[in-house]
């Protein structure tokens, strides 16, 4: 009998070592997946903080952008309202030009028909023939006028 109660001895001595083995083996799992635990916390910690970081600066820059844009607004307004003023002084130019022509083909016509008015008033006296004709120039003065 004895080499039964050997064998429980040695079974029992063998289920203790197994049981510890086990429990060294869960002690090392559960360590190992801790570290694991603290390596990926780490590196996704670190990756946060990277992509904080990227959101900090996108943020700066789109402030300054918006700045920009709103310098940009008030410069183009600016020009556009510089660009509206010297379009009106071109129109008003333009006015000024036409009012110009009027007045000079106005004078025009008074200064050819006050010259008419005048010949017919004082024919020469050494032409009797260009006295006849002043008269027929008149209609013709009224004629180059109505023309323009």
């Amino acid at each position: 009998m004895s080499s039964l109660s050997d064998l429980v001895r040695e079974h029992q001595g063998a289920q203790q070592e197994h049981k510890r083995q086990a429990e060294q083996l869960r002690k090392a799992a559960a360590r190992d997946i801790g570290e694991l635990c603290d390596a990926a916390t780490a590196s996704l910690s670190a990756q946060l903080s990277a992509v904080l970081d990227s959101q900090r600066e996108i943020e700066a820059l789109a402030r300054d952008c918006a700045q920009l844009v709103q310098q940009h607004v008030r410069s183009t307004a600016k020009w556009t309202k510089l660009v509206d003023q010297f379009s009106a002084s071109l129109k008003e130019l333009g006015d000024v030009q036409n009012w110009a022509q009027v007045i000079e083909r106005d004078m025009r016509d008074v200064a050819a028909t006050l010259e008419v008015v005048h010949a017919s008033l004082n024919p020469p006296a050494a032409e009797p023939a260009a006295a006849a004709a002043a008269p027929a120039a008149a209609p013709a003065a009224d004629r180059a006028r109505s023309s323009r």
